[in-house]
């Protein structure tokens, strides 16, 4: 096993601790959470910053982000506050162990996912882990291959996400979106 792989697997079962402690709904509504807030925060965008120019005197440059992030963290914390609520009412039955168990499971997932993702934009820019770190390594090839191989996966099932992931790679490369 080498450096890169300690690392690695440090996170990861971080990430099974995490989502073990969440359990697998509380995990699939953060996610969801994260989904909606970015979809609500820019759908709302123009209506959060009606709402800040008149009743708070804000204006200028910053006003799309300030409205951006502000609506992104109020749908957050909605949907999490539910997810919680959901979650209390799980735990009082019998099926809360098998969630918290299911959480592990998907936290690994999520967390190998967001490591593979960090690994391969890096690699676009042209920051490799040194060779020396990856002699004998285990885990980091299967890291480093998961997200393009989801995001190839789900540009089958989802057409429009084989579009997204061409432009954000064109993006990363350098060249020229149209």
């Amino acid at each position: 096993m080498s450096i890169i792989d300690i690392v690695l697997l440090g996170f990861i079962l971080f990430g099974a601790y995490k989502g073990y402690s969440k359990g697998f709904l509380l995990e699939i509504i953060t996610v969801l959470a994260f989904i909606l807030a970015v979809i609500g925060g820019l759908k709302l965008l123009h209506a959060g910053m009606s709402f800040l120019e008149s009743n708070f005197n804000l204006s200028g440059e910053l006003l799309p982000y300030i409205s951006f992030v502000l609506i992104f963290i109020l749908i957050i914390f909605l949907v999490h506050m539910l997810g919680k609520g959901l979650k209390k009412i799980l735990d009082l039955t019998l099926l809360g162990s098998l969630d918290n168990l299911a959480g592990a499971v998907l936290g690994i997932l999520k967390w190998t996912f967001g490591l593979s993702v960090i690994l391969w934009l890096s690699a676009s820019f042209g920051l490799e882990v040194p060779d020396k770190w990856r002699v004998n390594s285990i885990i980091y090839p299967h890291v480093l291959t998961f997200a393009p191989s989801m995001v190839e996966y789900c540009s089958v099932i989802v057409p429009f996400a084989h579009d997204l992931f061409d432009t954000i790679k064109e993006m990363l490369e350098g060249d020229p979106v149209t």
